[in-house]
């Protein structure tokens, strides 16, 4: 394989995508166009890229080969294709040509970048291994198809905490909600809960012919709206149901398509419920094995609005309240051994109330002249400090 590609077209956008999916690259040639396939470790986000034929200058995709109809089949280190495009942002400005090509006797891919001012610069990527890898998935027969901006899907997810490590999609025909994922064993009250819904008048296509909810993973679904947003160019979403993978397609039409596949898991409904039901558990544990700490909780709001508020979340039914407040009630002591005695308050209740403080006896005391209703300035003595001098 051999390939040149023009200066404007070299932005490294590419390889640093796919590296936040995986650690390796498979690179494949075709008669006509470049496949760049990648896979992270927990299988459960695919990657790849298209280059078609006129996104080069020069193309041969069998230029080293005996055979007619074998292309090159590589996997390097994407560490190693990293050190070859460093700066994304300015490489279209500095490179004005890429060269690809394979060297057969070391067995090395070669990245040779033609810079500006006459400046060569030579990179020697080791192969791995000599093999392709291909991800079986469907787009075209599912029944949920929406077209999105990359813009509206990043500001949603803005509103994520970045410790969220998946996201739910819940897909319905009034709206698509983003919720972040929680695990069954968290406690809800200790947890930012998030949840953003979209009208279906905010995307550019939205078709949902079977309502669902379906779980992926966060980390990938940010970089694949980064790289969608650096072109500037509309996202396709195709999915089904749980347990079946979403697919993302962006393309330009002529030059390259790109297809992000992640994997499904099931939606956080039933895990809600059950991490609901395992926080009332251990609350009523709690206040079983520790009255004393029980009884340090207020209710926050009405009955009528707690009871509508506990099925949707604990964040707010009660409120811990500080030791250091003293919230005893006060002491009333009723003798009703007499009947002429009972109806004297003075005598028959005795209240404990502290006293109190002082502290603003004291502001008064130093502040005196500041409360007084009236100032007469003729009170204070006069005392001459200097004579008036002479009119000379």
């Amino acid at each position: 394989m051999k390939c040149h590609v023009p200066g404007p077209n070299v932005k490294g956008r590419t390889i640093h995508a796919l590296a936040r999916f995986g650690d390796e690259l498979y690179l494949e040639s075709l008669p006509d166009s470049i496949l760049l396939r990648t896979l992270n470790a927990a299988e459960s986000a695919y990657a790849m890229i298209k280059f078609n034929k006129n996104f080069f200058s020069h193309f041969n995709y069998n230029f080293y080969s005996t055979e007619d109809n074998e292309g090159l089949k590589c996997k390097i280190s994407m560490k190693s294709a990293l050190n070859a495009f460093k700066s994304p942002t300015h490489m279209d400005k500095q490179v004005e040509n890429l060269e690809i090509k394979l060297d057969p006797e070391s067995s090395k891919l070669i990245f040779q970048l033609k810079c500006k001012h006459g400046i060569v610069k030579t990179y020697y990527v080791s192969i791995l291994d000599c093999k392709a890898m291909q991800a079986v998935y469907t787009k075209d027969l599912v029944p949920n198809r929406i077209i999105s901006s990359p813009r509206i899907l990043s500001e949603a997810l803005g509103n994520f905490q970045i410790s969220d490590d998946q996201v739910t999609l819940e897909a319905t025909n009034q709206s698509l909600i983003l919720r972040n994922y929680v695990d069954a064993n968290i406690d809800l009250t200790k947890i930012i809960r998030t949840q953003i819904s979209l009208k279906p008048s905010e995307f550019d296509s939205y078709t949902i012919g079977d309502e669902t909810t379906i779980t992926f993973t966060l980390k990938e679904f940010r970089a694949l709206l980064a790289f969608t947003e650096a072109l500037n160019l509309p996202l396709q979403l195709h999915f089904e149901t749980t347990g079946r993978p979403a697919v993302f397609i962006v393309h330009n039409g002529t030059t390259f398509e790109a297809h992000f596949v992640l994997a499904t898991s099931k939606p956080d409904s039933a895990t809600q419920a059950s991490t609901q039901n395992s926080s009332r558990t251990d609350k009523k544990r709690k206040e079983v094995n520790n009255p004393v700490g029980s009884a340090k909780k207020k209710p926050h709001l009405d009955i009528d609005i707690s009871k509508c508020l506990d099925e949707d979340s604990h964040l707010f039914n009660y409120i811990d309240i500080p030791e250091e407040m003293d919230l005893r009630p006060i002491k009333v002591t009723i003798d009703g051994n007499s009947g002429d005695k009972a109806n004297d308050p003075e005598e028959n209740m005795n209240f404990d109330i502290p006293g109190s403080p002082t502290s603003r006896i004291k502001i008064k005391s130093v502040f005196k002249r500041c409360f007084e209703n009236t100032f007469d300035p003729r009170s204070i003595e006069r005392i001459v400090l200097a004579e008036n001098s002479d009119s000379d």
